[in-house]
């Protein structure tokens, strides 16, 4: 990708070498840590050692009331029914919350609704679900904020209602307006900063720790799964419950991890967020994209290995599908963009494409582009559609501003999902480009460094102190250095279309790859400035300090 500007994170020098000899660390890291906007040290030292004790699940309102409802439930024998979602954010919450129930002794069933046949969220068919097995208490997560015609008629029905969410509840002259249900659980309505940005699954397990704290330290690894799924900022509480779930599927004990982790290929104890986004997530959601995903709940949770086998075959094999279905759209979406997209500051578009993949496409368009996209399925006389956007560009705003086109919408800032007439859709892209020249305010692609560094500062001690502030993701971006006046040497083209190179400056040489950089225009002997990430590349038991390449132009005098 080519950048209109490079940017280097202003720091104080001389705060940045008192946080360098205060907590240890090399200056390059201590500008790093600067410029995600963390401020003194004991914020500092909690970002690099979160601790789960911090965690306080009665912090969040209603946790309280829940579990009290709860425990009740399991002494009556009454039963509960958990109503999840088809994602996997909503399937790791389900599947936290159904099994410490079952080790509990609630007599506990679960719902997960059909994309296509039932829609998102707590439902009339929901209620009809709950009544049919005879349960009196509806537990949702990762959904219900917004349901209030549901909650009512299980009201009416006699069926109590307790709503695990973290989606943005609805708000009417800046009040915070819920459904009449026993119990609300949801950190958006509370605006604590540190539970704020938790994830369906990470609220889920906030009731889960409530109802049993050393058991649902088990789960972690699920939460992980689920957080880092649904794209929400890695920070606060998230970071604390990542950054331990992380070390359970490096190193996993549950049976469903390591069959999960052997089919998609990945052998090695070293998890990146690569192996999440592309390998193990794709196969937990691609059921509710294209198939009924109750299935995956008991895949998660099941300890019986011929069970495992199967459905983890099946999870394959659905994966499969879904990238199939989901290239046939790329390829029209594509021949679309060339006829109707002209450089608009949002990215709209329809067709009859199957609606549990649109998402992937928004978010592989959003990628492309570096602006909101919008992708919508059409159903009937209805269009069903998903978006994404940049970090920096609350998709709320474009929602807020156009509800009046809007049967249904929700999501968060990054991820959201719309219902509204087939008819109103060129008057929909219409108000959303309007509203994107007032929200995309600045439109250069333009590269942030955290640190403008020399070669002889980039040591193996920095890649070891970066991979402290692992995972990354979103609202926790990988470090990025920057490097001038770098002579390229031993240039060559390996693998996929990559580039390996050693690049030498004053003395040092350091090696480098470029992850498919194959097309970019440099020489052997050129003088470059290079943005990278240091890293440590382990090869046949050694291990050597590299550059792992983000973007690379001839030298800039």
């Amino acid at each position: 990708m080519q950048y209109s500007e490079w940017v280097v994170v202003k720091t104080n020098q001389e705060y940045l070498q008192y946080i360098s000899k205060s907590l240890n660390i090399t200056i390059p890291t201590a500008q790093v840590l600067l410029s995600k906007g963390l401020k003194d040290i004991d914020e500092i030292y909690s970002f690099l050692n979160p601790n789960i004790d911090n965690i306080d699940p009665f912090e969040i309102t209603g946790i309280y009331e829940a579990t009290k409802i709860i425990d009740a439930a399991i002494k009556s024998e009454t039963k509960i029914l958990i109503n999840g979602d088809y994602d996997a954010d909503g399937l790791t919450s389900t599947a936290i919350l159904y099994d410490i129930l079952i080790k509990k002794g609630a007599k506990v069933f679960y719902h997960i609704p059909h994309r296509i046949q039932h829609g998102y969220g707590l439902s009339i068919r929901s209620i009809e679900e709950a009544k049919k097995i005879g349960a009196k208490l509806i537990i949702t997560v990762d959904c219900g904020i917004r349901d209030f015609e549901a909650v009512e008629y299980a009201n009416k029905e006699g069926i109590g209602v307790i709503i695990t969410d973290h989606h943005e509840p609805l708000r009417l002259n800046e009040e915070v307006v819920t459904p009449h249900a026993l119990a609300v659980i949801n950190p958006k309505i509370d605006g604590k900063p540190y539970y704020n940005y938790l994830a369906g699954v990470g609220v889920a397990f906030m009731l889960a720790m409530a109802l049993s704290r050393e058991e649902a330290l088990g789960y972690l690894d699920l939460v992980t799964l689920g957080t880092y799924a649904d794209m929400v900022p890695l920070i606060h509480a998230n970071r604390t419950l990542i950054k331990h779930g992380w070390e359970m599927i490096d190193s996993p004990v549950r049976n469903s991890i390591k069959m999960l982790k052997n089919i998609a290929g990945i052998n090695s104890n070293s998890i990146r967020g690569f192996h999440l986004s592309f390998c193990l997530i794709p196969r937990i959601n691609a059921p509710g994209r294209i198939d009924q995903a109750g299935d995956v709940v008991r895949f998660l949770i099941s300890e019986d290995e011929s069970e495992l086998d199967s459905l983890s075959k099946w999870l394959n094999q659905i994966n499969s599908m879904r990238q199939k279905t989901e290239e046939k759209i790329m390829a029209e979406v594509e021949e679309k963009l060339s006829k109707e997209f002209d450089d608009e500051p949002v990215i709209v578009l329809w067709g009859d494409w199957h609606p549990g993949v649109v998402g992937t496409v928004a978010s592989k368009l959003m990628d492309k582009f570096n602006r909101p996209a919008f992708i919508l399925s059409i159903q009937g006389e209805k269009a069903k559609g998903s978006a994404r956007s940049p970090a920096g560009i609350d998709l709320q705003e474009f929602l807020n501003a156009s509800k009046d086109l809007l049967i249904r919408f929700g999501g968060h800032k990054q991820a959201a999902g719309m219902t509204l007439l087939k008819d109103n859709l060129y008057a929909f892209k219409e108000k959303l480009c309007l509203i994107a020249q007032e929200i995309v305010r600045d439109d250069k692609n333009i590269l942030l460094l955290d640190a403008a560094v020399n070669l002889n500062e980039v040591t193996e001690k920095v890649a070891e102190e970066i991979s402290l502030l692992e995972p990354f993701g979103e609202g926790n971006r990988e470090p990025l250095f920057g490097a001038k006046e770098l002579t390229v040497l031993n240039l060559r083209k390996v693998g996929n279309n990559h580039l390996k190179m050693f690049l030498r400056q004053n003395g040092n040489t350091i090696g480098a790859i470029g992850f498919d950089m194959g097309d970019a225009q440099i020489l052997e002997g050129s003088l470059i400035d290079a943005a990278f990430t240091p890293s440590i590349n382990e090869w046949e038991g050694m291990k050597s300090l590299q550059l792992q390449l983000k973007a690379l132009r001839r030298t800039q005098k």
